[in-house]
């Protein structure tokens, strides 16, 4: 995004009644600006080895310095706690790795890009905060050591996410361990924007169920990957269904969806992408959906960032992947919230083959409305 850009959107997003920026305390519009267009920098400090060899080299200055180039403005930096928490002590950061964490987060500021800096936790990290209190008392102060080391960053470049994708199944219990994280994060950040979800994995059906903190310095965020019979066609994790999709086409379209039934050798498998041949889905539903979300910020007057979206790339069309990218994308655009994709590098990738050719994708660079490199 260039300086003419950045301003512009800096102007729209300071008019948006859900921005908060007329309220004292709200989230000032050059961080919201910020937060406009960003991708994921996945499996690096969460989903992979804790090697310093990972940490310290796995991406480069000039990697940052390209995704500056082609427009976008922020990076979302998962971390898995356990690079740098010790239940035993929780409020003691892992002085051996901590300097790795620093290191990345400057090479990345040095190219311009805001980061926010969120909880990546394993499933079982987040499984015992639904159940164990004990457990969420070491997590409060372990949130409130971090926020304190990265408070002596520019809050104007650097944002706190409390947690990565709640799935309690207990929306009160989530909300309830939320808040006391952002009281922590708080207490160690007073000046820096920090970013909540709701339960459900940080769906859009979790964000609703939300009651905004007192706290006005704070971004509500979703994700997004619906239909999920589409974007997670032949994912081995998660839903066991996914692996046996194929051949499932974006927008519906019923001759397709007969072409996929065909291939497809599960009987559950083909009942569920029956159903989704009926499920009309397209541009129209997708910005019907998100209009859900847009019409809880404007409710509560709080800004709005969707900060994973995206296409598991393994055997899914890659026109209709672009296709998916650009409504969603345009879809966010067009109701002012910001966005980061999923992923950098993975599965989901910007790139043209992960981390094998780490070149930029044309295709869906255009899809996201970012330049050519």
């Amino acid at each position: 995004m260039n300086r003419r850009t950045f301003i512009q959107f800096a102007a729209a997003a300071a008019s948006l009644s859900v921005a908060g920026c007329s309220i004292p305390g709200g989230v000032p519009a050059n961080r919201l600006a910020r937060l406009a267009r960003g991708v994921n920098m996945s499996h690096w400090f969460a989903q992979a080895p804790f090697s310093r060899a990972t940490l310290q080299s796995r991406h480069t200055a000039d990697e940052f310095r390209a995704l500056r180039r082609v427009g976008l403005t922020h990076v979302r930096f998962p971390l898995d706690p356990y690079v740098l928490f010790s239940e035993r002590n929780p409020a003691r950061l892992d002085p051996d790795r901590l300097p790795l964490l620093d290191a990345a987060l400057d090479m990345i500021l040095q190219a311009d890009l805001a980061v926010i800096v969120e909880l990546h936790p394993e499933d079982r990290f987040v499984d015992r905060l639904a159940t164990d209190d004990r457990f969420v008392d070491a997590v409060v102060q372990f949130w409130r050591a971090l926020a304190m080391h990265l408070s002596a960053r520019d809050p104007e470049w650097v944002f706190l996410e409390a947690l990565n994708e709640a799935h309690f199944d207990n929306p009160p219990r989530w909300e309830a361990v939320l808040r006391r994280f952002l009281a922590a994060m708080r207490d160690g950040a007073p000046r820096h924007t920090l970013i909540a979800s709701g339960d459900g994995w940080a769906s859009i059906d979790g964000l609703v169920q939300l009651t905004p903190v007192a706290d006005r310095n704070v971004v509500y965020n979703f994700h997004f990957y619906e239909p999920f019979e589409f974007t997670h066609q032949g994912a081995t994790w998660g839903y066991e269904m996914w692996r046996h999709y194929r051949g499932v086409p974006y927008p519906v379209d019923a001759e397709r969806i007969a072409a996929a039934l065909a291939i497809i050798d599960n009987p559950r498998a083909r009942d569920e992408i029956r159903f989704y041949g009926q499920s009309g889905w397209g541009a129209t539903r997708i910005g019907m959906r998100l209009d859900q979300a847009a019409a809880w910020g404007a409710q509560h007057n709080v800004p709005l960032t969707c900060n994973e979206f995206g296409v598991y790339r393994l055997i899914s069309t890659p026109a209709d992947r672009i296709a998916w990218l650009t409504d969603v994308r345009a879809a966010l655009e067009q109701r002012r919230i910001g966005w980061a994709m999923w992923d950098y590098a993975g599965g989901f990738s910007l790139t043209r083959d992960g981390m094998n050719d780490r070149s930029l994708d044309d295709a869906t660079l255009r899809a996201l409305g970012l330049s050519a490199p």
